[in-house]
């Protein structure tokens, strides 16, 4: 697709290998399409916090959606923008549910992302243990988030409620379907709630206006649920290998796995 302008990667199962580390194939294939001319961004659920070890790691990417396409964010200038934050009244609903239940929610903001004190001990209980580094480095501790989100007058762009198991997080999305809000799955257990319209493939759509490039122009790569509107509104979209089944049906080519630099061959169909 030589015609492509902007290539939009999902990072944790796209950009990562299992070990979540970005292998030398992926790094070079992004050196390559931005000496080619091509846009490259990160579109991921992850907040800003989560991101800034990527940016001395791969300088040539300077632009992010993140929060699952609540924010923009311009790299080079530190500035986020065009948030999208989840109406308060529906998010005091979402947490008071939580607050019932096994869960470690998360809420993500636009300059951190937070998360209780005391879950950082179970976070191999939530099936989150793969990203304790992540979280020691990124995540704002509080002692109690309840608290802490009703003193909060900020936009939350997303609150993820990480469960111990996958039907509990089944029950959680029904009791909360009655919301105008989006939901999807993400991780082993998660449930992903943004303001209603919002997902990715909203907030590649807003960059791709502010910067100015044709929808039809880009590929977007990536291999979970909440990748499923960025690979239906990019030109060209790519499913890793290792994707979710409906992911993999609904993309126009699909990749090797994440392990096997799917990311890298998928980058380079762009060039």
């Amino acid at each position: 697709m030589s015609e492509s302008r902007m290539i939009a990667l999902d990072i944790d199962g796209t950009l990562l290998n299992s070990k979540k580390e970005v292998s030398r194939a992926c790094a070079e294939a992004i050196r390559e399409a931005a000496a080619a001319g091509k846009t490259i961004v990160f579109c991921t659920g992850r907040a800003v916090s989560e991101l800034k070890e990527f940016f001395p790691l791969l300088p040539e990417i300077r632009w992010a959606v993140f929060a699952s396409g609540a924010g923009l964010y311009d790299i080079e200038r530190k500035k986020t923008f065009a948030l999208q934050g989840v109406p308060r009244a529906y998010a005091e609903e979402i947490l008071a549910l939580a607050k019932t239940k096994d869960v470690m929610p998360q809420i993500v903001i636009g300059n951190r992302d937070v998360i209780q004190a005391s879950h950082m001990a179970r976070l191999d209980h939530f099936h989150m243990e793969i990203y304790r580094p992540l979280y020691e480095q990124a995540m704002t501790l509080v002692p109690d988030i309840y608290a802490y989100a009703k003193s909060c007058r900020e936009d939350f762009l997303k609150i993820n409620l990480y469960h111990a198991d996958t039907a509990e997080r089944v029950r959680t999305r029904a009791q909360l379907s009655h919301l105008p809000i989006e939901m999807v799955y993400s991780e082993v257990t998660s449930v992903e709630c943004s303001a209603a319209g919002v997902n990715k493939g909203s907030g590649l759509l807003r960059l791709c206006e502010a910067l100015g490039v044709p929808a039809s122009a880009c590929v977007a790569v990536g291999d979970a649920e909440n990748d499923l509107p960025m690979i239906r509104a990019a030109g060209l979209g790519i499913a890793m290998g290792n994707a979710a089944e409906n992911v993999r049906a609904a993309a126009d080519r699909v990749v090797a796995d994440c392990d096997h630099d799917g990311c890298a061959e998928a980058i380079r169909l762009a060039l």
